[in-house]
């Protein structure tokens, strides 16, 4: 759940074949960061340094590593960009920097990247069980977990690298330039390990997903003292081995479980690996008058639920799992009692089955509410230290509305057709005739808005286990939201009636054609696949989404049931502004008012213009010239709005 605050921005695809295909690309931007960048606040160093032990898991979600233990704020913190690792959450270190955008050197070639920098730490110092000073013989040591790739869609090429490095105080390095004399901390690099190895090849080499690694501390004159630093250190090159993303972020490294302390070098500690699941059988959400027609089937035998244990010797933990309606109390309980679990070095998450596999012994209570959210809080025995706590409680949101859901919400990749025309499609099955009144989109930002081009959505009926007759049509223009993962909403102008007669089966499809080969870029949740449920057609032929490369689910909800009960407004349809000039470089811009415009005066109009990360960077009323000159050269788009009716307007602006 990255760099930003949520709201990824992305980056288009170059084609990487002269055949239109099915596409994934990855993150080019993250808004989540941006915002986290622009709500931080500064936090001053302290003038007493950390105490020993530091350790850091990320299983407390917040974007950005926490201030209280790291010195800056590159990495994203989350729970879905890493493949099985050893505790939720995770340090994703990658192409965009603080501001959640791609950094300035970013290409094919070697470049600096995120740095994940410890405040300063007292390593002169042991403080329990008494005070003394340290020495070699209290053996110093730091540990981490790292992976390349992850949930990603290639790896860190061949030319990058993560590196550790440490700091010694009082070490700098004086780098004399033109104008001034600039002085830096010097870091020496302690260990590194290259790019090029695939995420599942990766874990056939090290018989886990990720690795484990020690470092002892042995240097006492450098490093023994009040204010030593480690950092981790990313070497990008976006120029991944399973398919080319130059321009696109890549070289990601998830780091977890970071451990420095003396003695030993594993912790005592149990974990949660994975977010919680759903406890639907074939979705993530859906409406609870279809859910009510068939709930004996629509919910799960048993979960999926990813257990650790970090210690290096068994330990005795008890699981439960707790259901509450709509955060009132407990109405349902599973207590899996105690069992003594292996260490995960050697034997991977339990498998114990009343823990890795609960049952599912109850169904959710039918009622005629238009929506209710059940809590579903997995927990593990407390944790007695304070340090290790974070990760023994789990959540997830079952949520019964008006919408169907594959995806659990976060965007890791972005999916669309690339190098010619074409349609998309993802199945859906009702269990009882119903209205399809709209559908949710997320669609990725990407540079220059290159998937800004009007499309249609549709929606077919099903025919032979693919998409059959096209039976609606809603003509388009994708348009970004202001936070990452956050959905826009297209109401057809008919609502359609799904039944037996006109979608054989209940089965219908919704999805979209375009006419260019551009990639319209749709969010792709990595996490939970649901390819066999995804078409794509480029040349006249229906075709499956692969599993191999292209496993995720689109970011695709349809509204179905009642009309309209989470009180969405009902956009009107934009029309489209003619600019001039465009390009603009004298930051003077004239917008032309479409036709039917002719009779509002312009002191009823407001006007906004949205940068290629979807951020609002001008609004106001609107009245031309509209001055632009204290915008930067790049993409824009240009929003007019008639605050009498909130009819609406847009239009491309290319600032140079």
């Amino acid at each position: 759940m990255t760099k930003n605050i949520f709201a990824i921005l992305f980056i288009s695809l170059l084609s990487f074949s002269a055949l239109a295909q099915e596409v994934i690309t990855t993150p080019a931007f993250n808004p989540s960061v941006t915002e986290s960048y622009k709500n931080k606040k500064s936090v001053k160093s302290s003038s007493q340094a950390l105490h020993l032990p530091f350790y850091d898991d990320f299983s407390v979600i917040s974007v950005i590593p926490s201030p209280l233990r790291w010195a800056d704020a590159f990495t994203f913190v989350n729970t879905d960009y890493a493949k099985f690792p050893p505790s939720i959450g995770v340090a994703t270190l990658d192409a965009l920097d603080d501001k959640g955008a791609l950094y300035p050197d970013a290409g094919p070639h070697a470049f600096n990247a995120d740095n994940l920098t410890s405040l300063p730490i007292r390593l002169d110092s042991l403080f329990s069980p008494t005070k003394k000073a340290i020495s070699r013989s209290d053996s110093i040591f730091l540990s981490f977990y790292y992976q390349p790739q992850g949930r990603t869609i290639s790896p860190p090429s061949k030319e990058a690298s993560l590196l550790l490095e440490f700091h010694s105080p009082g070490e700098y390095d004086t780098i004399p330039s033109a104008t001034d004399t600039v002085i830096t901390p010097h870091w020496r690099l302690i260990w590194f390990t290259e790019g090029g190895t695939q995420v599942d090849t990766f874990a056939k080499q090290e018989n886990s997903y990720f690795k484990h690694v020690v470092i002892p501390i042995l240097d006492s004159t450098h490093y023994f003292k009040n204010g030593f630093q480690f950092r981790f250190r990313n070497i990008a090159a976006l120029a991944g081995n399973s398919q080319p993303d130059w321009r696109n972020n890549g070289s990601h490294w998830n780091i977890d479980v970071v451990w420095l302390n003396a003695g030993k070098t594993v912790q005592k500690d149990m974990a949660f690996a994975a977010p919680a699941p759903s406890m639907l059988r074939n979705y993530q959400s859906m409406p609870l008058s279809q859910y009510k027609k068939n709930f004996i089937n629509e919910v799960k035998d048993t979960l999926d639920v990813a257990i650790a244990n970090l210690y290096d010797k068994n330990q005795n933990v008890s699981y439960k799992y707790d259901v509450r309606k709509n955060s009132l109390g407990s109405f349902k309980t599973y207590d899996g009692g105690s069992y003594t679990i292996s260490p995960f070095e050697t034997s991977g998450y339990t498998t114990y089955a009343p823990f890795a596999k609960p049952p599912v012994n109850f169904l959710f209570p039918i009622s005629n509410d238009e929506k209710i959210v059940f809590h579903i809080i997995h927990t593990l025995t407390p944790d007695p230290n304070p340090l290790f706590r974070s990760n023994d409680s789990i959540q997830f949101d079952q949520v019964f509305s008006n919408y169907y859901a594959y995806d659990n919400g976060t965007a890791e990749s972005g999916i669309g057709i690339n190098g010619n025309a074409g349609s998309y499609a993802v199945q859906f099955k009702l269990n009882e005739a119903d209205t399809l009144r709209g559908m949710q989109i997320y669609f990725n930002p990407v540079i220059n808005g290159a998937n800004l081009k009007l499309i249609d959505l549709h929606v077919w009926n099903d025919s032979h286990g693919k998409p059959g007759q096209m039976m609606d049509t809603l003509g388009i223009l994708p348009t970004y939201s202001g936070n990452l993962n956050e959905f826009n909403t297209y109401w057809f102008e008919t609502p359609n009636r799904i039944d037996g007669t006109s979608f054989p089966g209940l089965i219908f499809y919704i999805g979209w054609t375009q006419s260019s080969g551009d990639n319209v870029n749709i969010g792709l949740d990595r996490y939970n696949d649901s390819h066999e449920k995804r078409f794509y057609n480029v040349d006249g032929n229906w075709e499956m989404s692969s599993d191999a490369k292209n496993y995720g689910s689109v970011m695709m909800r349809p509204i179905v049931g009642p009309i309209n009960p989470l009180k969405i407004e009902k956009p009107l349809a934009a029309e489209q502004l003619r600019i001039e000039p465009n390009p603009v470089s004298d930051g003077n811009l004239i917008i032309k008012l479409p036709t039917q415009w002719k009779d509002i005066s312009e002191n009823k109009l407001d006007v906004s213009i949205i940068s290629a990360s979807g951020s609002r960077v001008l609004s106001g009323a609107f009245s031309n010239p509209v001055d632009v000159s204290a915008l930067a050269a790049g993409f824009y788009l240009v929003l007019l709005t008639d605050t009498h009716n909130g009819r609406k307007a847009t239009g491309k602006l290319v600032i140079r």
